[in-house]
């Protein structure tokens, strides 16, 4: 998951959560609350999340590589032809599901 996996790394590399923060140019409370998952980062903060820390967004979002089937390999491959504007109309739509995902999942802890 998301939380875990950005905790791990920013641990493995035995940085402070304001280091992060400040790498990845949002603020220090900002980053405490993707870590906390009482707020959803933007595509773009992922995407830099991703390469401050030099791993492939996916990692960051999935459990394991395995998660990832061919499918959705061939159709990421697919989206490198897509024009600038369907890359942006696709984060757009990526970014609405993940933060979906991110409140499903904060709604269920609070429900236990």
């Amino acid at each position: 998951m998301f939380i875990t996996k950005i905790r791990e790394l920013r641990l493995e590399k035995d940085l402070s959560q304001e280091e992060v923060a400040n790498g990845i140019g949002v603020g220090k409370n900002t980053y405490l609350a993707y870590e906390k998952g009482t707020q959803s980062p933007k595509l773009e903060t992922v995407q830099k999340i991703a390469l401050f820390y030099g791993v492939p967004m996916f990692e960051l979002v999935c459990e394991e590589e395995a998660d990832i089937d061919e499918t959705l390999r061939s159709k990421l491959q697919m989206i490198k032809n897509l024009g600038q504007k369907e890359k942006e109309s696709l984060l757009i739509i990526m970014e609405s599901l993940f933060m979906r995902n991110q409140n499903l999942a904060i709604h269920k802890e609070f429900k236990k």
